[in-house]
């Protein structure tokens, strides 16, 4: 396992469970998110050292294949690695290993990378992209980060949000991992209390920021494969923002 790029083990806490004793999905995220951010820093590419410049990552894509999420008190391995960099995308991969050394999720992101001034992608710099590059394949290989579809013929469940400064990040606009923690509020009790979560996929098309009102339409889909709940986070103009996608059985 050691010629991934980076891993890191947590022990599953209170705060990062639901009622079921299992970590929720924006935990598990949020801990992603602190790892790739952690094999960054030992890169030498430091939040510090890429916002003194006015550089950053921001993410438009993730895929997660979830054959069981990790309970409280359990320890958790996180090993992530860059796939590939390429121009001013970078494709980061993770495995989510149970204390047997099993993997239980695996999970492919897709990243740009950004001039925060401009608020535009901006080539990778060469330097960086070998640092970053592994040479090592997919944890889901083929993916293409294909969406579901929304049906429009459908009735959804619609709500509204306004964006406050606890879902903003250093890039001054809503963390990605708050798209996916609204979209668990709309999942309905009866699935998410009884079914198991099996799979993840979010796009990111365009960021909110504090003070913005983002209309969220939800629709369940029944699969052979189970349960599918379809979020789309759209701003008042009806622009979509994110969508998120889940599967239950």
């Amino acid at each position: 396992m050691k010629q991934f790029g980076y891993e890191e083990s947590f022990k599953i806490s209170y705060f990062q469970i639901d009622g079921n004793m299992v970590m929720t999905p924006a935990a598990l995220f949020s801990d992603l998110q602190e790892v790739a951010i952690n094999h960054s820093d030992t890169l030498g590419y430091t939040v510090d050292y890429l916002s003194g410049k006015q550089l950053g990552w921001a993410i438009i894509n993730w895929h997660l294949q979830v054959k069981r999420m990790p309970k409280l008190g359990e320890k958790i391995t996180i090993q992530t690695w860059s796939e590939k960099c390429r121009r001013m995308q970078a494709i980061r991969c993770f495995y989510v290993l149970d204390e047997k050394q099993e993997i239980i999720i695996k999970g492919t992101s897709r990243w740009i990378f950004m001039d925060l001034d401009k608020r535009k992608p901006t080539n990778i710099p060469e330097e960086m992209s070998v640092r970053y590059h592994s040479g090592q394949e997919s944890a889901i290989p083929g993916e293409k980060f294909i969406m579901p579809k929304e049906n429009e013929d459908e009735e959804a469940a619609i709500r509204t949000l306004l964006i406050t400064r606890r879902d903003t990040d250093t890039n001054g606009h809503a963390n990605n991992v708050k798209y996916l923690e609204w979209a668990m509020d709309d999942v309905p009790d009866e699935i998410y209390d009884h079914m198991q979560l099996t799979d993840v996929r979010i796009v990111y098309r365009k960021e909110c920021i504090r003070g913005d009102e983002v209309v969220m339409k939800t629709y369940i889909h029944d699969l052979e494969s189970g349960k599918e709940v379809l979020t789309f986070i759209a701003d008042k103009g009806q622009t979509v923002l994110a969508e998120v996608a889940t599967l239950w059985q």
